[in-house]
């Protein structure tokens, strides 16, 4: 389940102190709270993170020119999300280390994150279907970030064989 368009401000909601899950440590940064209009924990993503979903929890985030691979294993519901800033990191290695809200900043780098974690918990890749959100025009004077977003973030699905059964992508 992911949620978008959710305030951090929304009436009602309560922080809900929650550990990471043991042993996986990207996640230890990312605020939960309690939605009551969901009745369920939403994580609140911010730009550079990624975040694979307990059971029962809705991920959120808000975009402008950012995009977010909405991703989940269709049979086993094992999903998540990622929320990044601008399409590569060239550099070899990477300019940013082992950093990872930096790192995933950069949709190369915050896909693989995002894919190999929900690998890890169980997911099969054959199985894996994405949704795509986000990649708007928000300034009409600066190069187009968002256009340059959906262009990698649909290449790179295409290239790697996996299947999008939703997008929401452009527009102001």
């Amino acid at each position: 389940q992911a949620g978008g368009h959710m305030s951090e401000a929304d009436a009602g909601a309560k922080p809900v102190p929650r550990p990471a899950p043991p042993g996986n440590p990207p996640f230890a940064h990312i605020r939960r709270r309690h939605d009551t209009a969901l009745n369920a924990t939403l994580a609140l993503l911010r730009p550079g993170d990624y975040y694979v979903a307990e059971p029962g929890e809705w991920i959120g985030t808000v975009l402008g020119s950012c995009v977010s691979a909405c991703v989940r294993d269709s049979r086993t519901g094992i999903g998540g999300m990622n929320h990044f800033m601008l399409p590569e990191d060239n550099l070899a290695g990477g300019t940013w280390g082992q950093n990872a809200s930096a790192a995933t900043r950069f949709g190369n780098v915050a896909m693989e994150r995002l894919i190999n974690e929900v690998l890890k918990r169980g997911g099969r890749r054959e199985q894996l279907e994405f949704k795509l959100v986000g990649g708007g025009k928000v300034l009409d004077a600066m190069i187009d970030i968002g256009a340059r977003n959906i262009d990698f973030v649909r290449e790179y699905l295409r290239t790697e064989g996996f299947r999008v059964v939703g997008a929401d992508l452009g527009g102001r």
